[in-house]
């Protein structure tokens, strides 16, 4: 029971980041705010570097305060949560005009930023919810049912609101009400679904340690007479995360100008996507916990190599079709095996600021993929700027591959 209690949260969330991040909100915002789908590209991206560093900086020192406090992370994650739900509606709000880019860019940024905030606690809350021998499973399980949470939400969208001449409750698609309208839904499902943990919650108690300064704290965890076995990896996962993070964010916005994927073909490449990563994902976990977090984690960076290549070369729709659905095999594995890893690596007592430095790997340079990809798409080519993700993906490769598994694994 624990563990669907865990998992129902990637069935919460999962809407958010398909829905408002990749594959409605974002091309909208694009084609229909801005007027401009390159241009509102190179926007959508800029807001998302410009909310990864402030997730980067503010992470790590929330993270902190949390593990100074009782229960401090447990209430930190509920009132994080409770606010990207409530930001999240005023995508209502957001006409297709040009005068609300601003406004349509504020309401992304702070969405985003609440968002974010609750994943890096809802992470650290995952040894909460599993055992040692099955915590692979237990993240894998989570990110699975999250992936497949997410297929009977698009089906409804495509079906009542997309596809229809006349939409579920008549909604005006001039205005792009029945786009805004999914802002309302994605709110309530995700509110729906967090219930279960966020009531489990109170019944647990979260012990707080000797209180430590703060940056002392941060520090001893990565630096000890030189680079920690986390610190390593966070470095590495600096690179590869901030890859990944350009293909969440701008996927949709580059299916769209690139290949002209309309809404409707935008949410069926979310559906099959999400299919095919949601079976990965379950098996991923039972890998992890078979073979280890590192092979996992080594043989998902290599594939992402070899996705974008094959993205880039896309001739038409179905080609790019084929090669997003690799980005579904590895984005769950990778995620996953990484939450699984830096658990393993941290004391209770270090999951806060822990998960905040993992954050904070993830965002730090967050802002370089998707300014420098949006900058080359601003400047020369939509299409071929998405090369510029490959160095990030092999360069923590490099690093990645360099750990010693006895010191992540110790016999």
């Amino acid at each position: 029971m624990k563990k669907t209690i865990y998992a129902l949260f990637d069935v919460a969330n999962s809407p958010y980041t398909i829905l408002v991040i990749t594959f409605i909100f974002g091309p909208y915002f694009a084609k229909e705010i801005v007027g401009d789908p390159v241009k509102g590209a190179a926007y959508w991206q800029w807001t998302s570097g410009i909310c990864a560093v402030s997730v980067a900086i503010f992470g790590p020192l929330i993270g902190s305060i949390s593990d100074n406090l009782k229960n401090g992370r447990k209430y930190a994650f509920i009132v994080t949560t409770l606010l990207c739900i409530a930001v999240t509606t005023l995508f209502y709000d957001a006409m297709p005009d040009p005068n609300f880019i601003i406004f349509t860019l504020v309401i992304f940024f702070l969405s985003n930023f609440f968002y974010e905030i609750s994943q890096m606690f809802y992470h650290s809350l995952l040894p909460n919810f599993s055992k040692k021998k099955n915590i692979g499973y237990v993240s894998g399980f989570a990110f699975s049912l999250g992936y497949i949470a997410i297929l009977p939400v698009l089906f409804f969208i495509l079906q009542f609101f997309i596809l229809p001449e006349t939409t579920l409750f008549n909604l005006d698609k001039s205005t792009g009400e029945h786009i805004r309208f999914i802002a309302y839904i994605v709110s309530c499902w995700f509110l729906l679904f967090s219930l279960p943990i966020l009531i489990k919650l109170l019944d647990i108690t979260i012990e707080s340690p000797k209180k430590t300064k703060l940056f002392i704290g941060l520090k001893e965890l990565i630096w000890n007479n030189g680079l920690t076995i986390k610190g390593k990896f966070l470095i590495a996962r600096l690179f590869y995360a901030d890859g990944l993070v350009v293909l969440i964010t701008g996927g949709g916005v580059y299916a769209a100008g690139v290949h002209g994927f309309n809404q409707k073909e935008l949410i069926i490449l979310a559906f099959v996507g999400n299919f095919v990563a949601a079976i990965t994902s379950y098996f991923g976990g039972h890998l992890n916990d078979r073979f280890g977090s590192k092979q996992v984690i080594e043989k998902c960076l290599i594939g992402f190599i070899l996705t974008i290549i094959l993205m880039v070369l896309s001739r038409n729709k179905q080609e790019f079709f084929i090669a997003v659905m690799f980005v579904g095999v590895f984005a769950g594995p990778l995620q996953s095996a990484s939450r699984v890893l830096m658990t393993n690596l941290l004391n209770e007592k270090d999951l806060g600021k822990g998960f905040g430095l993992f954050t904070f790997s993830a965002r730090s340079t967050a802002f370089i993929g998707p300014l420098l990809v949006g900058t080359l798409t601003y400047y020369i080519s939509q299409k071929y700027a998405l090369l510029a993700v490959i160095p990030l993906f092999a360069i923590g490769y490099l690093i990645f591959k360099k750990l010693d598994i006895k010191e992540i694994y110790p016999q």
